[in-house]
């Protein structure tokens, strides 16, 4: 196991999550590819890229939700694919799910498979738990 390697392949993953759990874009194009990749993608049709990537998701998530804070609790690199579990909390503040902002913090999971190549993240297989995220506005505006 090459540790400078694997420490490379965190560093890109973590400038990613660094856009979403510090609202800090810097770091995204240093870690991940122009040419990036999310499966599924963040709006049906979307085309890969990375800037593709970046106005589906202000647009969509974005929009819906601020204050996101994150926790990684697992990172486990193999090869060249690093997978990371996070415990997210984020306020609903947009158009969510066809119901309106309730203001209510909500908690989800995310789990994400990160392909990385020359150092830079390329495809990401991602999986949050939507049912949650629903279900918790739903609640709220009972």
């Amino acid at each position: 196991m090459n540790l400078t390697e694997t420490q490379k392949k965190i560093d890109a993953v973590t400038g990613l999550y660094n856009m979403f759990m510090k609202g800090d874009p810097s770091m995204m194009s240093t870690s991940v590819s122009q040419d990036y990749e999310q499966f599924p993608p963040q709006k049906p049709g979307l085309e890969p890229g990375l800037d593709n990537f970046m106005q589906a998701f202000m647009e969509g998530f974005g929009s819906s939700f601020s204050e996101i804070q994150g926790e990684t609790t697992h990172v486990l690199v193999d090869g060249d694919y690093v997978f990371v579990r996070c415990n997210y909390s984020m306020v609903h503040t947009g158009e969510a799910f066809d119901m309106p902002a309730t203001g209510k913090r909500i908690t989800f999971n995310a789990f994400d498979l990160h392909r990385i190549e020359d150092g830079k993240i390329i495809q990401t297989w991602h999986l949050e738990d939507f049912m949650s995220i629903y279900n918790q506005i739903k609640e709220a505006l009972e």
